[in-house]
C-alpha cells in the first residue's frame, strides 16, 4: 500500500512538472502573440509611425488611413480574397500576393493563439486538482515572465544587425521569396523598413511590460502585499 502511494506521488510530481513547463511555454507564446495584435490594432501607432517616416507627407493622410483600415480588416478577416476588396486593388499583383501570404500567417497566428489559450486553461484546471496549486501557479507566472524576458534578450541580440535579422525573418516566413519590392512600389512607400523597426520596438515593449507584470504577480512581494491587505 505504501509502495503504491509512493508511486502515485512520484507520478503526480512528474505530471506537475510537465504541466508547469508546458504552461510556461504557452504563456510566453501568448504574451508575444498578444503584443503583436496590440500593435496591429493600435491606430495611434500607425499615425505616429507614418508621420515620422514621411508617409503621410508623400501619400496623403486620409488616403493612407483608409487603406490601412481596409488592410487591417483584410489581414484579420476569415475567408476573404484581397481582390474582392476594391480599396486594396491599388496594390500591384505581386504586392497583393505578398499580402495574401501575410493574411495567411496572421490567420494561423490567431488560431494558434486561441488554441494556446484554451490549452493553457485546460492545464490550469488540471493543475488545480493536484497538490500545491497556488505555489505552482506562482511558479508558472514568475518563470513565465523570466523566460519571456530571456527570449526578448535573445531577440534583441539577434536584431542588433537589423538588416540581417529582418531578411532572415522574412526568408523563414516567406520561403517563396515574394517579399522584396522596388523602392517605388506602394507597399514600400507605405511601410518602409523604419516602420517595421518601430513596430518591433512597440511590440517588444508591450511584451516586456507583460513579462514584468507576470514576474511581479508570481513573486513573493506580490503575495506579501496581498497578505498585508488582508491583515
Amino acid at each position: 500500500m505504501c509502495a503504491r502511494t509512493q508511486i502515485n506521488r512520484v507520478v503526480h510530481i512528474k505530471e506537475q512538472k510537465i504541466l508547469i513547463i508546458l504552461s510556461i511555454i504557452l504563456i510566453v507564446f501568448i504574451l508575444f502573440s498578444a503584443s503583436f495584435f496590440m500593435v496591429l490594432f493600435d491606430r495611434s501607432f500607425y499615425d505616429k509611425a507614418f508621420d515620422k517616416h514621411g508617409v503621410y507627407k508623400e501619400l496623403g493622410v486620409q488616403g493612407v488611413r483608409n487603406t490601412v483600415d481596409y488592410l487591417i480588416n483584410y489581414l484579420t478577416s476569415e475567408n476573404t480574397e484581397i481582390n474582392e476588396i476594391k480599396q486594396l486593388t491599388i496594390f500591384a499583383p505581386e504586392e497583393q500576393a505578398h499580402l495574401e501570404d501575410v493574411h495567411n500567417l496572421v490567420s494561423w497566428l490567431k488560431a494558434l493563439s486561441i488554441g494556446a489559450l484554451v490549452l493553457l486553461i485546460c492545464l490550469m484546471i488540471r493543475l488545480s486538482t493536484l497538490k500545491d496549486f497556488k505555489d505552482n501557479l506562482r511558479r508558472i507566472l514568475f518563470y513565465g515572465g523570466i523566460v519571456t524576458l530571456a527570449v526578448l534578450a535573445i531577440i534583441f541580440i539577434l536584431s542588433l544587425s537589423f538588416n540581417v535579422f529582418f531578411d532572415s525573418f522574412h526568408r523563414i516566413l516567406f520561403p517563396q521569396g515574394n517579399y522584396t519590392f522596388p523602392s517605388s512600389s506602394l507597399l514600400i512607400k507605405m511601410f518602409p523598413q523604419g516602420f517595421f523597426i518601430d513596430y518591433a520596438r512597440k511590440m517588444f515593449f508591450h511584451t516586456l511590460i507583460l513579462g514584468l507584470i507576470l514576474i511581479f504577480l508570481g513573486s513573493s512581494s506580490a503575495l506579501a502585499i496581498r497578505n498585508s491587505r488582508r491583515n
